[in-house]
């Protein structure tokens, strides 16, 4: 499955309610992309610490920005950056462009 910046960034919205599909459902395809999704984060923590962070602050944990700026004391803009470049390292890294 080759997945989009934008398939991407909502799965990451959607984060919880993915993983909630996956445990008490039967679909097969939100198991696959919630696997992937996973290991794409896990793979992202190791190798990029600060667009984790970011990532799975705004997206996951539902920070607005201007907080997750202050917790990471960086600008909002250092944080949009971050966002999007965590967001199409987690693509990448789903589509197997990056190992």
């Amino acid at each position: 499955m080759k997945y989009t910046k934008q398939e991407v960034e909502t799965y990451l919205r959607e984060y919880s309610t993915l993983q909630s599909c996956v445990l008490y459902g039967s679909n097969e395809e939100l198991k696959a992309i919630s696997m992937d999704l996973n290991k794409s984060i896990n793979k992202l923590q190791h190798n990029s610490p600060n667009l984790y962070k970011t990532i799975v602050g705004v997206f996951v944990y539902g920070d607005p920005i201007q907080e997750q700026a202050k917790k990471m004391n960086v600008s909002k803009r250092q944080i949009s950056r971050r966002l999007d470049d965590g967001v199409h390292m987690l693509t990448m890294i789903m589509n197997g462009e990056v190992l």
